[in-house]
């Protein structure tokens, strides 16, 4: 992997610069950011390399939040980098209701193997723009209206897409206004009930709610992000396909955070042998740059009039090229290896914090899409151990509205940096548990106040993203 071999170089240089603002002013700057963004820390970044990152300070932090599960192949991967600075040379901006352009068709060469069969594409910037092209495609081509989702899921912040995400209440900002109409939820299996349950639930949520005839499609987070870092069984996958294919109704597969390789395969579906009818991606498929896709068969698709599709940056050329650069360094580098590999190990040293700390209740993967849950009695365990790692060096978010921890390093993560960030991340569950009163079994009340190590730059509430 690229970041061994520039390890001993160690990023000095551009680190050691200071911002053209002063601390005082880059802290009046931050003040003026709308306060609906919720953030882990008021740490200022400047620059990364491979898993780790630096701030404005010179302080080195690995990163296991990737900004939010996004760059995939680290911060700065050469290729990725030099894919960036060639297209940017040739044409930033190819608009793509205007013309075809190169990157965005080889693009479409080099994911079609990958896509599980799909095989029409649709671009755009970010995962809940794919989410809503997902919703508007399903509606068009069944001429339904309704459609299913599932408890905990989180799909995004657009209205269509809040309309159906239910991994918490704050992404609607306490009056997020009327909500498009014909969202209907039903439990997600180990979030809401056993399988057999979900089955169930599924089956009488359109006898009560919804008619069969109703509903376009059934959409659900193969292994749910902001909800906890939940894997569906395979087994309920499966059954999902079978019951869309009885009803007429089509199977969307979010995508978002569990494809581009996150789990070990590209896409979480592939590990249960499920084709879903649309799957949406964004996130870790450009390394950092802003680009999603809408992914369909062909009949699907197909159903669509000209004009109903579009945005003014989707299928950016820049992103393209560095989302052709990421999958040349998959396959020549061996990164679903590598995330296989990284997974199982960071799956047996979080089990082994799970047997030693009672606080730890479950470890969940697969892959680098690593859910660690505490004991749901510890209210603000969680945040109280993201905001420990990253005193101490390491970046790592909650997960949902119960106590939850989600680990997501680039995919590239070396032995070094995997071995470090796990230690520091269970030394700080050991140092909450301590506090808390867990170390052996007896929970004691709440109590507060915990070391800032790093200039006191740490302070605020759990992280709620994407």
């Amino acid at each position: 992997m690229f970041q061994a071999a520039l390890r001993p170089q160690a990023l000095k240089c551009s680190v050691a610069r200071t911002l053209q603002a002063s601390e005082e002013a880059r802290v009046t700057a931050a003040a003026k950011l709308f306060p609906g963004i919720k953030r882990l820390s008021e740490r200022v970044l400047v620059q990364g390399l491979g898993s780790r990152v630096w701030d404005a300070d010179g302080n080195e932090l690995i990163d296991f939040a990737s900004g939010i599960g996004v760059t995939s192949t680290g911060h700065c991967h050469p290729k990725v980098v030099e894919a960036v600075r060639e297209q940017a040379g040739l044409a930033s901006h190819l608009q793509m209701s205007v013309t075809h352009h190169d990157r965005a068709l080889q693009l479409i060469e080099r994911l079609e193997p990958y896509a599980l069969g799909l095989d029409r594409f649709f671009f755009a910037t970010s995962g809940a723009e794919a989410v809503e092209g997902a919703l508007r495609l399903a509606r068009q081509a069944t001429n339904r209206s309704g459609v299913i989702a599932f408890r905990g899921g989180y799909h995004g912040r657009t209205a269509g897409t809040l309309a159906i995400t239910t991994s918490g209440i704050g992404y609607r900002g306490g009056n997020a206004g009327p909500l498009p109409y014909g969202a209907f939820f039903a439990p997600y299996p180990g979030l809401g009930g056993d399988e057999a349950y979900c089955k169930e639930q599924l089956d009488l949520l359109v006898k009560q709610q919804v008619a069969p005839s109703e509903v376009a499609a059934v959409i659900l987070e193969p292994v749910l992000g902001e909800g906890g870092f939940v894997p569906a069984p395979h087994s309920f996958l499966k059954h999902l396909r079978e019951w869309c294919d009885a009803h007429g109704a089509l199977l969307i597969a979010d995508e978002v955070q569990s494809g581009a390789g996150r789990t070990g395969s590209f896409y979480a579906c592939e590990g249960a042998g499920v084709q879903p009818d649309i799957l949406t991606t964004a996130k870790g498929i450009a390394s950092g740059y802003p680009l999603s896709a809408v992914i369909s068969k062909a009949e699907i698709a197909d159903k669509q009039p000209p004009g109903c599709m579009g945005g003014t940056y989707g299928g950016n050329a820049v992103a393209c090229a560095a989302a052709i650069a990421t999958l040349d360094v998959f396959e020549e580098e061996g990164v679903l290896e590598n995330v296989r590999k990284q997974g199982q190990r960071a799956t047996s040293t979080l089990n082994a914090l799970k047997a030693e700390c009672p606080a730890v209740v479950d470890v969940r993967g697969p892959g680098l899409m690593l859910g660690v849950e505490f004991d749901r009695s510890l209210k603000g365990f969680a945040g109280e151990v993201s905001r420990e790692c990253e005193a101490n060096g390491l970046l790592a978010l909650t997960a949902g509205v119960h106590e939850a921890c989600r680990l997501i390093p680039p995919l590239i993560v070396n032995d070094e940096d995997l071995d470090e960030g796990l230690s520091i991340f269970a030394d700080a569950v050991k140092t909450i548990a301590d506090r808390h009163g867990v170390s052996n079994g007896e929970p004691k009340p709440h109590t507060t106040g915990r070391p800032a190590v790093l200039r006191g730059l740490t302070g605020g509430s759990s992280f709620d993203g994407a």
